[in-house]
Formats: C-alpha cells, structure tokens, sequence
C-alpha cells in the first residue's frame, strides 16, 4: 500500500529537531530512529546551521520537530528550508497571526505538511515518538486524541499518566496553518492502530470538509467530540441567523421566529454524523478512557451490580427514558442464579445489590451470570469501601472476570485514599474502573450512544416510487422578479407559487388590490375565505391586525378589507401595502398544525426545523433541527425528534397524513438544495385535516447576495455543509433497439434493488468485481455503498423499469449497472470501479456508465481517475482502452492491471494502491 501523506509526521522514519533546549524527543525515541536523528541546538544569537550534507540530500527527512521562541521561528524554517523536510512540528508557544501566515506559505512552498505553529505537538507511544512539549511519553493504546488546544492536550496526558490510559495518537493541533481536523482525522480512520477517537474541538473553519470527515471517521470508528463554546463560536467571529430584512420598528411587529442557537445546529450536524457528543471536560476523560478499554456494546441497556443500594440508586438515577442509557430487566433464569450465588438477602432484580460483606469468587460469578442475560447489553460494577470484605480481592476477582465478558463491564469503585489503588488493578487489566457512578454511566452512555447513532445510519429506507420533478425555472423567476423588484421578501402569492413548483400542497391564494377584486376572488375560491394583508414590510400581519377568518359572504368581505387596510396603514404607516390575500379556509377547527422553518447557519448553512404551530421558541425542548440534504426516513426521524410528535402526530393523525408531512419536508429539504438564495422560510401553520396535509401562511426572504454558482455539481453547493443529491448528473438513456434506461447518482433508497442486483450477478461476475466469491453485501456495506458522500465520491447506476414480481400490475426500478470512484487522500485523483448486470453486458451500458463517470470527475476537478483490474477480465480492459485509459502491470501484484485516465493537467499518476473501502 502507498504511504499516507500524513505518515511523514505520524510514522516518521527520519527526523530533525531544531530547539533552544533540549525536547523530550531523544528520551523515548527507539534506537533506530534515534540513529536517522540529527538535532541541533540555537546558539546565544537564536541561530543555527543546516549541515551540508542535509541540504538539497537525495532522501527528504520525514519529519523536523521544531521547539524555538517565536522571535526564531522564521529563521529557522528558512534555514530548514533546503533540507525540504516531508512534515514539521512547530512546537511555538505564543500566538500569532503573522507566523500563521508565515508558516502556511512556507508549507505550500515546501510542499510540506506543517502542524502548528502554536501547537503542544504529537506523540506516537507505540513508537517511541514523542514530539510534543509534554516530558512523559504516554502509555500504548488505541484512542486517538486530536485537540485544537495546547493546553487540553497538556492537561489530558497528565490525567492519562495516572489514569493507566494509553493512546495511539495524541496531537494539538495549534493554529491549524497548514493542518487541519478533516485531514487529520482522514489519517486516523485509516489508521491500524486507532480504534477510536476523541476529539476537543473549539471551531470549525469548512462546514464541508469537517461534515464529510467527521462522517467517514464515525462510519468506521467510535468518535466523541466535545466542543467548548455552548452558547457561541469562540474562535471566528460569526453573524447570527435571522432573516435578512426585519420588519422596520413601526410595525409593532414582533422579531421572526427567534434563531436556531449555534449549539443545537453543531448537535444536529454531529448526530448526522454518527458522532457523540459530550458537554462537559470530565465527560471527556470518561469518554476516553472507555474508550481505551470498553467493548462495544449493542444496545444501551445497563444492569448495576452493587455492594449497597445507596451506591447502586445513584447509577439508577442516571437510567431511564430520555437518557443514553436504558434499565435492563433481567431473565428469570439469571436471577435464579444470582440468588443462588450471591447471600440470602442479596436484591436479585436490576440492580443487583450484596448487603452482606461481598464475596470476590460470588461477585465474579455474579458478573458472569448478568452478561450472559441476552436482555443486557453490559454491567456496570459499583462497590464503596467496606472494612469486613477483602475489597482488594473483590478487585483482583473483577479484573479477572470484566476483561474476558464478552460485553462492556465498567467498574466504579467509590472512594479516594483506599480505593485508588483497587481502580488501578481494573485499569492495569484492561477494564476501565471509575471513581463516581456519573463518569461510569457517562463512559457507557457514550458508546451505548455510538452504536444507536451507527444503527439509525444503517437503516435503510425502502424504494421510493418516481417522484414528480420540480418546476426550478419556474422558481428561479420568481427570485428574479422579486431581486429585480429591489425586494428580498417574497409575496405570499410568490411565495406559495415557490412552493407549488416543488409540488408542496398549498391553500389557494389570490391578490387582491381592490373590493371588487376581493369579491371576484373569494367568488372564484369559495366562501368561506380568510383574507391577509400583503405587505413585504410586514413580518407577523396579527401585529397590525392584517388577518380575517371565516368570512362568509361578499359583504363581510368588503367591511373586513377596508377595516383591514385602515388598521394597517395605522399600525405601520411606512410599510408598503401591495394589497390583500384571499385564500381558502385551510382546516376546520381541531385541525393539527405544525410549523417547518428553514434558516441559515453561518458556518453549516440551511437547517431545517419542525415543531408546533405559531410558537416563539426554537428551544431544543421544542423544535427539532436537521441538516438537509434530508430523504424519507430522515424526515420522519425528524418529526420523531419533536415534542409535538409525542402529543399530537403520533396518534391523532393518519397514516397517510404522516407520509404527506414526510414528504412536504422532504420537498422542503429540495428547495434549499436547488435555491441557495433562500435565506429563510417560514411555513406556519402547515394545516393537517385527515388525509390531507396543506401550507398555510408562509414566509420567504432571500440572501443580501444573489448565489454566483451556474453549475451546482459534483463538487458544488457551496451554500450547504452536506453535499446534497446532484440531481443534474440524471440521464435519461436508450439501448440501440430503443429500449430506454437511466444512469443516475445512487441514493440510500437504493439498498434493496442493490443487493438484489449483487445476488443476481453470476460468480464470475462477482468475482471480476470483488475478487471474492461473496453472494450479497453485509448491511454496513449496503449502508456504506447507498449513503454516499457526494463530497468525497460518487456511486452511478443504471436502471430500468422492470414488471415488480410482487405486486401484479406494478413496476419497479431494477438496477442493471453501477460505477462508481473513489477520491484519495491527496483529493486530486480517485479509484473507479465498474459491474454491469450479467443480462444486460455487451449493450454498450458500460462505455455509458464510465463516459458519465470521468465526465463527473472532471467537473469535479480531478487529476486522475485508477482502477485496479484482474488481468484475465479482457472485456473490461478492451472497454477501458476504448475510453482512453493507459493499461499497465501492477508493480506488486503481476496478476493485477492498473488502469489509469489522466484527466487534467497534473502529476504523473500515484502508485498503485489495493481497492479502498466502498470502491
């Protein structure tokens, strides 16, 4: 395998360092790096020399550790610079903004990968590197710890050291010139000796490039990330979200919906993720530690093994409904057990709990028998000191027991001076023991959260039937009629008629300037009506009185219009008044409402909101939030997420009620991919009355900017921080005998037709794919191959429209082809891969299907696009020489061809590299 791009600072098998003092580096370093180390020291005058057998070398050194005052940094790099060091470690302690420039064009220039400046540095205790500040190597492990503060970092390998807790990797990043966290956790997934990551993080600098990493890292391995800054941003300066022209102050009107809170949109964007969240530091060294140590478990059901119920009621106190964690209910048969080892007056239900003087063979025992219950996901342990039992034997006995179980045993031991030695025997055997039952709970809460966040991303939503597109021209006219206007409100007309052209339901609305249009209106529509002043000026039209219900005839029509202008032009005498609406009366009385909003993030763009009808609050207690790009089952996970799910949706509406609000959301979420002008929109009520699910008063404001992007494709939407489906790459296609077909980008709708299309393939077609004999994908593979980051890849298929064996009369969507590439590390070129379906080979379909491929990955700007092919696969050879691509022997495998298309100007193509993951 090709090295990674990081390995020269993680992995270094060469290095320097430069400093004013000596580093902890040459303590740990194992003697054959130590014997490819040149160090030098800074003289009186902050200066040093570069030998001349370093500078301009043949063989670049990997990594320059480099531990100056700031007022040397510069000097040093320019004199480091002829060396051409592959990666550096600026290990500066003050801050500043000109080294940061500095340092990122000095990286750029000397194509190297810089940490720092204003880092703490990294260590790599496997391997003896410890290029960081911190004196002590740290133990082993497998938790990797990336944070963007030095004193964090500082502060957790002090706890570690004597905590018994072990990393494979720790890095502070510093200032982040050159490196950031997607690239460094991109290293970390692909890591060996990472098993999990823990992550401070205090901002984020590209909503994009951190969603899409932080999505890969989450897909593979646990992530906790905890993020200072509850209430707001603390390192870039951020505009809040709010609606881009407020009503003017005479209005009387009260502010628009009040704004998401930062916080609860980074929650939103961690749980699409996959990630957890903690919120607190302590949580942090919890989530660690387990982390190191835990197995994962698969569920979040906990049962509390105890030697007092005081101990054990505080653990219970942090289960139950809205938590992390759930109380499991033990079988009979694991009671029976418990009573008959543990002593007569033991409790032998959830929790578990010795009264008498623990025994250490009965509490190992009892530790068996719990993790054995196939209604328990894991155990937690909780002992206070007891001076009759032999509390170090209880210890021993645990450590013998916990490490071996097949689920997730976390030990607390409750107590400083006699109990601290007892937690390190448990942490010394490879189970993590606490000091209080909150960080225990928390440390289990943490991966119980993981698995379900994994689970949720597994689930896999059914085929979805053809839906109708949406009108985008007709939209984008509308924005231009209203930009061109001078107006970033749109009418409420202009704003139903928006809504229309993505076939979201609407109550009919007419613009009305004078009575007698009124009266043609309300004839035209049916009494009864409701009329609204229509004003863009005018945010809440109750605040002026510009709202009539129920009017049921043309004389109450009339009376009500005039009083209704009256009343405005009172109220808001500088407000411009185009005239009234006329609409149809949405619902009758008791008819559920809900609201759906969409505002914009400064950092992380549109998010969409839901919760109950003409409310004022946007707390997490009341709305729930969601990123777009959102399919069926993301939507309905949203709805789900809301309080007004639990009171008024879950019951009082139909089934078909429910699918319709799913897909008005859905809807929702399409208008904010396609229109990155939207800069807000408010539909409340969205009226539900039976099956029938309708937009009431709706809102829209457009961005100060008009959005410059002409080609939103791979690669575009620069207004989201999720690459949304690229609904532009859809080709509509026909075989030579004019059957027709579609090549179109895959969706996470598409995991059944996709395994059904793997069982089809013949064995040799599966094997000239996967090199294996495997009859169908594994559901983290279907999930993995279906839920595509557009960011990073792009997954193509071929359909066609099929009779649907299961239901007579109806048509399915068949999968008869998929191409898809993958992009590498470097982000300048990507491995293809390509299987047509057995029945539909020689068609031309693959020559199809690679055409649309490389022409998406040059839109993408990619350099070059390769794919390793097994010799004896002619048919695909010849088409890919058809296509232009270069055939050659694969240096490590002579079995293997690689194939490779220059797409652009650029290098010469990498080497060859196995199949990545999903390729």
């Amino acid at each position: 395998m090709s090295r990674h791009a990081l390995s020269p600072l993680f992995d270094p098998q060469s290095l320097i360092a430069v400093s004013d003092r000596p580093l902890p580096l040459m303590a740990s370093l194992p003697a054959a790096l130590r014997a490819r180390t040149a160090e030098f020291r800074l003289d009186a005058r902050l200066r040093w020399t570069l030998p001349a057998e370093l500078a301009g070398a043949t063989e670049r050194p990997d990594l320059a550790v480099i531990g100056v005052p700031r007022a040397a940094l510069r000097n040093t790099l320019e004199t480091l610079a002829p060396a051409r060091p592959r990666a550096a470690a600026v290990l500066t302690h003050e801050p500043s903004l000109e080294d940061n420039e500095f340092c990122r064009a000095w990286a750029a220039a000397h194509d190297c990968v810089l940490l720092g400046p204003h880092s703490f540095g990294l260590q790599r205790p496997h391997a003896g590197l410890n290029a960081s500040v911190h004196p002590l190597l740290g133990r082993a492990g497998r938790v990797a710890l990336v944070t963007q503060s030095r004193s964090i970092m500082a502060v957790v390998m002090d706890w570690a050291d004597d905590n018994r807790t072990g990393f494979s990797t720790v890095v502070s990043l510093g200032a982040e010139a050159a490196l950031d966290v997607p690239r460094v956790l991109d290293f970390l997934v692909a890591d060996p000796r990472t098993d999990s990551i823990a992550l401070y993080l205090e901002d984020v600098r590209d909503a994009r490039e951190f969603m899409s990493a932080i999505r890969a890292a989450a897909s593979v391995k646990p992530l906790v990330v905890l993020k200072a800054g509850h209430g707001e941003r603390t390192r870039t300066s951020v505009r809040p979200l709010a609606a881009p022209d407020a009503a003017p102050a005479d209005t009387a009107a009260p502010a628009p919906p009040p704004p998401i809170a930062a916080d609860t949109v980074f929650d939103a964007a961690l749980r699409r993720a996959g990630a957890v969240r903690v919120r607190y530091f302590v949580q942090l060294f919890s989530a660690v530690k387990a982390l190191g140590f835990a197995k994962l478990p698969s569920g979040r059901r906990i049962a509390v093994l105890a030697n007092g119920s005081g101990p054990a009621q505080l653990a219970l106190d942090l289960l139950g409904p809205g938590r992390p964690v759930m109380r499991a209910a033990l079988a009979d048969a694991t009671r029976r057990e418990l009573a008959a080892t543990l002593s007569p007056n033991a409790w032998t239900d959830n929790p578990v709990v010795e009264f008498s003087a623990p025994d250490p063979q009965a509490c190992a025992q009892a530790v068996r028998a719990i993790v054995a219950d196939p209604g328990v996901d894991g155990l937690l342990a909780v002992f206070s000191p007891d001076p009759e039992a032999d509390m170090r034997a209880v210890a021993q006995a645990l450590a013998q027991a916990a490490p071996t179980a097949p689920k997730p045993v976390i030990t607390c031991f409750m107590g400083d001076a006699a109990m601290r030695p007892l937690r390190r025997i448990l942490d010394d055997a490879g189970s993590p023991s606490f000091r209080t039952p909150e960080a225990a709970v928390d440390a289990f809460g943490n991966l119980a959260t993981y698995h379900y966040n994994q689970q949720l991303l597994l689930q896999t939503p059914p085929p979805e039937p053809p839906g109708q597109e949406p009108d985008l021209a007709g939209a984008r006219i509308l924005l231009d009629g209203a930009r061109s206007e001078g107006r970033l409100t749109l009418t409420e007309p202009e704003s139903k008629a928006l809504l229309a052209a993505f076939h979201i339901p609407v109550v009919q609305v007419i613009l009305a300037r004078t009575p007698a249009e009124a009266v043609i209106a309300a004839q035209q529509i049916g009494f009864p009506v409701a009329i609204k002043i229509d004003s863009p000026d005018v945010v809440r039209k109750s605040a002026v009185r510009g709202v009539h219900l129920d009017i049921r005839n043309s004389t109450e029509l009339v009376t009500a219009y005039h009083r209704m202008l009256a009343n405005a032009h009172a109220a808001a005498p500088q407000a411009h008044i185009e005239g009234i609406t006329v609409e149809a009366m949405a619902g009758p009385p008791g008819s559920a409402k809900v609201a759906i909003g969409v505002a914009r993030d400064a950092l992380f763009g549109p998010v969409i909101r839901f919760g109950p009808a003409r409310s004022r609050s946007d707390s997490p207690a009341n709305r729930s939030v969601e990123l777009p790009p959102l399919n069926g089952f993301l939507a309905r996970r949203l709805m789900e997420r809301s309080p007004i799910w639990r009171y008024a949706l879950a019951e009082q509406i139909s089934p078909r009620a429910l699918d319709m609000l799913e897909d008005v959301l859905v809807r929702i979420s399409e208008i904010v991919c396609a229109l990155p002008d939207i800069e807000s929109m408010d539909i409340d009520p969205v009226m539900i009355d039976g099956d029938r699910v309708v937009a009431a008063d709706t809102r829209i404001t457009l961005t100060r900017e008009p959005a410059r992007e002409a080609d939103p494709g791979i690669g575009g939407y620069a207004h989201m921080a999720i690459h949304p489906y690229p609904a532009r790459l859809v080709r509509h296609l026909q075989f030579k005998d004019g059957a027709p077909y579609t090549i179109r980008p895959i969706r996470p709708e598409d995991a059944a037709p996709l395994q059904e299309f793997t069982r089809q393939l013949s064995e040799h077609t599966r094997y000239m794919r996967f090199i294996s004999f495997m009859r169908e994908l594994s559901p983290r593979t279907l999930a993995r191959y279906t839920q595509v980051d557009y960011h990073r890849e792009l997954a193509l298929v071929a359909t066609v429209w099929e009779a649907d064996p299961g239901h007579a009369g109806e048509l399915r969507e068949t999968i008869i082809g998929v191409a898809r590439y993958l992009l590498y590390a470097d982000g300048d070129s990507a491995e293809y891969a390509l299987v047509i379906g057995d029945a539909w080979q020689r068609r031309g379909l693959g020559m199809q299907l690679m055409t649309a491929l490389v022409d998406a990955a040059r839109k993408q700007g990619l350099k070059i696009i390769e794919g390793l092919v097994l010799g004896t696969n002619r048919p695909m050879l010849t088409l890919m020489a058809k296509l232009g691509f270069r055939v050659d022997v694969d240096d490590e495998d002579p079995s293997m061809r690689r194939v490779w298309l220059r797409l652009n100007d650029g290098r010469s193509p990498p080497a060859a590299t196995p199949p990545a993951a999903g390729s």
